[in-house]
Order: structure tokens, then C-alpha cells, then sequence
């Protein structure tokens, strides 16, 4: 990556692996000295501002005169530690977004369709179940008894020789 170095960083750059870790830490370290320096300068500076008093200055008077002064030089110093921790978590946001967001959806789709074959196995099952008692039932009713009739024949209230096994195929 020492190409990288003496170019300009672009996208492509950045969407290799391991790029936004690299240039993060890389921009990282260099505003992380670009915040030493201003720090350090302002402290020199605030402290020179102290040293330049004038006539009628109240105690304390110079303190806050530099001390506002020199606010935005502090508040340029602020930035830059905050633009450190941004840099930080730009690696970070990267791999949450577009290395582990895939796979947490692939994972959640994998779940998905176990469960939806759970639940289709369980239909089936239920269907199968329900198909295989109705054949029971049907079976039981058809069974000869010692006076050579069938329950479903012997039960019959209408006198026909209707089963149970008619009355499920005429609703079907």
C-alpha cells in the first residue's frame, strides 16, 4: 500500500479489505498529531496572552481576556479530537454495515425458512394425522361384526345401507 501513500486515497481504495482499517488508523495518527500541536500552541499562546497586561486590569482581568482570546484555537484543538474518534469508527460502521449485515440477514433468512418448513411439516403432519384417523374410523366402521354386519350398517337409522365412509365422500 505504499502506492497509497504517495496517491490520493479514493474509494476503491477504501472498499479493499482491510482499507477503511488502514486509512482510519492512518488518518487517525495524523490528526491525532495535528491535535498535539495545536494543543501545545495553545497553551504557549494563552500563555503569552496572560503576560500582555494593561493599565486598569482587574485581578484576573488578563486570564479571561486570553482565555477567550485563545477559544478558537481550543475549540480547533476540540474538533480535531472529536474528528480522531470519528476516523476510529469508520472501520467499525464499515464491517457493521456491509461485512456482518449480509450475514446477519443470511442468518435470518436461514431461520425463516426452517421455520416456515416447521410449520409446512407440521400441516402435513396434521393432515396426515387427521387422513389416518378418518381411515381408522372408516376401517372400524366397516368391520364385520359376529352377526355378519358392519357397525356403520347396524347403527343406521334411515334403514339404507349408508356408512360413514359415504357421508366423508359425498361432502368431499
Amino acid at each position: 500500500m505504499s502506492e497509497i501513500n504517495n496517491a490520493r486515497w479514493t474509494s476503491d481504495h477504501l472498499l479493499k479489505p482491510g482499507g477503511t482499517a488502514l486509512y482510519g488508523a492512518q488518518q487517525r495518527e495524523r490528526l491525532r498529531q495535528m491535535a498535539d500541536e495545536v494543543g501545545v500552541l495553545l497553551r504557549e499562546y494563552r500563555a503569552d496572552l496572560e503576560n500582555i497586561k494593561f493599565d486598569g486590569d482587574k485581578p484576573f482581568e488578563a486570564r479571561i481576556r486570553a482565555y477567550l482570546a485563545s477559544r478558537p484555537l481550543a475549540q480547533l484543538e476540540s474538533d480535531l479530537r472529536d474528528a480522531v474518534n470519528h476516523a476510529g469508527k469508520l472501520d467499525v460502521e464499515f464491517q457493521r454495515r456491509y461485512v456482518e449485515l449480509p450475514e446477519k440477514r443470511e442468518k435470518k433468512a436461514e431461520k425463516k425458512e426452517l421455520e416456515k418448513a416447521r410449520r409446512k411439516g407440521l400441516k402435513n403432519a396434521r393432515a396426515v394425522s387427521t387422513a389416518g384417523q378418518i381411515n381408522g374410523l372408516s376401517q372400524a366402521l366397516n368391520e364385520t361384526t359376529s352377526d355378519g354386519k358392519g357397525i356403520a350398517k347396524k347403527t343406521g337409522t334411515d334403514g339404507g345401507d349408508h356408512t360413514f365412509l359415504d357421508f366423508l365422500e359425498k361432502r368431499a
